[in-house]
């Protein structure tokens, strides 16, 4: 099943307010525990650095904003992995803001460019409470949340094999497995999907 994100205007709001929503929105959330953090893969890897306090602006080749990375801490290991902890994603389209994306934790996957040997951090997979948030400049709001979930954020599509639960305006879906192209306002739901549309009064 694919859906279409509407465009539709509901109502007007300034750009401080969406960002204020999303942060009021994701307040809330959950930290992982550290027994299990302890008892994960990643604590026989052999580690190279540590950070903290982590905030990254990534533009794309036009110079433009493509997406930001904030958390709490970073992890580097030696065979090129990089596990963070509470990370904040936020894909911008036309120097807006437009996806935030939240997690327990995440696994940030070294990737060939074709032209040249040089690794590039682009693939990242988010577990834990995966939640993201989009606003359009009209204030049109849709939430998903599921367990895993893939990310290209250069090329700006979600990928999850998990139950995946969204809402929108007027729709409320849960599906297992989901792709979504944010570029094409595009998200297709793969297998038992279930849900049901509300009727908007005028």
């Amino acid at each position: 099943m694919r859906i279409r994100i509407s465009k539709k205007p509901i109502l007007t709001i300034a750009s401080f307010f969406i960002i204020m929503l999303t942060l009021s929105f994701f307040g809330g959330r959950r930290t992982n525990d550290p027994q299990s953090s302890e008892n994960s893969e990643f604590s026989s890897r052999e580690i190279e650095a540590y950070s903290e306090g982590i905030n990254s602006i990534l533009y794309n080749e036009n110079g433009s904003i493509s997406y930001t990375l904030r958390a709490d801490n970073q992890i580097h290991y030696k065979d090129g992995d990089t596990r963070i902890e509470n990370p904040l994603i936020r894909l911008f389209q036309d120097e807006i803001p437009r996806w935030n994306i939240i997690a327990n934790e995440g696994l940030v996957l070294p990737t060939l460019t074709e032209t040249s040997s040089e690794q590039k951090k682009e693939k990242l997979t988010l577990s834990g409470n995966v939640e993201i948030l989009g606003l359009d400049k009209f204030g049109n709001r849709t939430f998903i949340s599921t367990e895993l979930l893939e990310i290209d954020p250069i090329n700006e599509t979600l990928k999850t094999d998990r139950i995946v639960n969204y809402e929108s305006n007027n729709i409320h879906h849960s599906s297992v497995g989901m792709f979504a192209n944010l570029n094409e306002d595009e998200i297709r739901f793969e297998s038992n999907v279930r849900g049901f549309y509300e009727k908007i009064s005028n």
